[in-house]
């Protein structure tokens, strides 16, 4: 996913979205690697994906990921 396409799909959160995603620090990826330990697989849905912030982190770990966001544009 492109960068214009990732501030796109990020604009649940209004007009915070751009300044969230900058200034959020990105998640552990020794946290992230051991939460998907017990997974049977490598398909992980992200579910509340916002920014895509944890999506990023699981693309970049080899996961193949969902991402649904269910709040709706205003």
């Amino acid at each position: 996913m492109d960068q214009d396409e990732r501030l796109l799909h990020s604009s649940s959160f209004g007009a915070a979205a751009v300044a969230y995603a900058e200034h959020r620090p990105d998640y552990a990826q020794a946290a992230v690697r051991w939460a998907l330990e017990p997974a049977s697989g490598p398909r992980v849905l992200d579910l509340g994906a916002g920014t895509g912030k944890l999506t990023a982190t699981l693309v970049a770990l080899g996961a193949e990921v969902i991402a649904v966001e269910p709040i709706r544009r205003c």
